[in-house]
């Protein structure tokens, strides 16, 4: 693909992704006004659990189809997908029931196994280059999610409850879109299970989202000791930083994206290395510009936003802001592994993310609280992305 094609590429996965962000940021805003930081803490805690599952679905719904799609076909990829996405969901949500009584294991079961298929079905329009589809169905599901929440809020529920209500209304609504684009542009197909494709998926997907599992503990643990030594508001302040550091790496994603689903066409190629550093440039200044905006925000706009209590959101930002351009440049590289099936390289650099994570958070949240949480958090991104440049630039200079 030529420079130009990458590029026209990433401005549209920006384009939409902006609008998502504009449309999760209003999810948020509503959330946090509605429900305050405690409503908001759960909230988080539940898609934190809900997170958690889907690193195990992934195994078979996210990178293993779009690598495997083209060698496999539709056919003997969709069934062992859908199997595993009710069962890993059912046993998730049975053991989240037992262990876990903040969390509504039936919603969290009903909306893991939504979004397990809505991912299978996304990762067949990557597979595809149909970034075009993978963009609409992204764009969707907020707009779904807010009009869904407020309605349930204003007819039927003033609590919470009306979040997880919305959110299985609009996984409801995305995965029968999914299906409908699936059936316009793949060629007929049935359920098929072949044992040797599973396993060789398996044996993909495990790696990749093994990692991805590491990575999301990086992202998210904090929520879970936050949780245990100061309470669910808490976890609803610092929700709100990491969901304003995940908003700005909507550009590094969007951009990783389109370079993943090119890599997997051309290989390890002078082109793909070319476009990889490229990409990887563009992301760290668009990032870096949305970055300053946020930290010049005063802090009285994050209380009138999002409600008395979220006064400390903006010291969150700055005490993550190193990670958070890390982040931002080493989801480039990431991508570019994940793409040519390096899957050891992203496991690596997830577990020395994960050390960092749980060797500070014993130590720096029970006594900083917060802003202890921040610096664990920064300190594992920094790290995990200090891994991937190091492998990139030691293997090809």
């Amino acid at each position: 693909m030529s420079v130009i094609n990458l590029r026209n590429n990433i401005i549209q996965t920006i384009a939409g992704k902006s609008a998502i962000l504009l449309l999760n940021f209003a999810v948020v805003v509503f959330s946090t006004r509605l429900w305050g930081t405690e409503g908001r803490g759960v909230i988080a805690l539940f898609m934190a659990n809900l997170g958690l599952i889907a690193s195990v679905t992934n195994i078979f719904t996210s990178s293993s189809v779009s690598y495997y799609l083209s060698k496999y076909g539709l056919s003997k990829l969709v069934l062992q997908a859908y199997l595993w996405v009710f069962i890993v969901s059912a046993i998730s949500g049975l053991v989240f029931h037992i262990y876990d009584h903040t969390t509504p294991s039936l919603f969290l079961f009903t909306v893991a196994v939504l979004l397990g298929f809505t991912a299978f079905h996304s990762s067949v329009f990557i597979g595809n280059q149909q970034i075009g589809y993978y963009n609409l169905i992204t764009l969707i599901q907020p707009v779904f999610l807010l009009v869904a929440m407020l309605s349930f809020y204003h007819f039927v529920e003033k609590s919470y409850f009306a979040y997880f209500y919305g959110m299985i209304a609009s996984y409801v609504l995305v995965f029968i879109i999914c299906k409908i684009l699936t059936g316009k542009t793949q060629e007929k197909f049935v359920y098929h299970l072949d044992k040797s494709v599973a396993k060789r998926t398996f044996l993909y997907g495990w790696q990749i989202e093994l990692g991805n599992f590491l990575q999301f503990l990086n992202y998210r643990l904090s929520f879970y000791f936050l949780n245990y030594f100061l309470g669910t508001a808490s976890v609803g302040i610092f929700s709100i930083g990491i969901a304003l550091s995940e908003a700005i790496w909507i550009v590094s994603r969007s951009m990783s994206l389109v370079l993943y689903s090119n890599v997997v066409k051309q290989g390890n190629t002078e082109d793909s290395r070319r476009e990889t550093k490229i990409t990887a440039k563009y992301s760290f200044f668009i990032s870096l510009l949305c970055l300053v905006c946020i930290i010049c925000l005063p802090g009285q706009v994050f209380a009138f936003v999002f409600g008395e209590g979220f006064e400390g959101v903006k010291q969150v930002i700055l005490i993550l802001s190193p990670g958070i351009l890390a982040i931002a440049v080493s989801n480039v590289y990431g991508h570019y592994f994940s793409a040519l099936g390096k899957a050891k390289i992203w496991l690596l650099k997830s577990a020395f993310g994960v050390a960092v994570t749980v060797g500070l958070s014993f130590w720096l949240i029970p006594t900083l609280h917060i802003s202890g949480a921040c610096i664990v958090n920064a300190s594992s991104y920094m790290v995990s992305s200090v891994v991937l440049f190091w492998f990139f630039y030691k293997k090809h200079y």
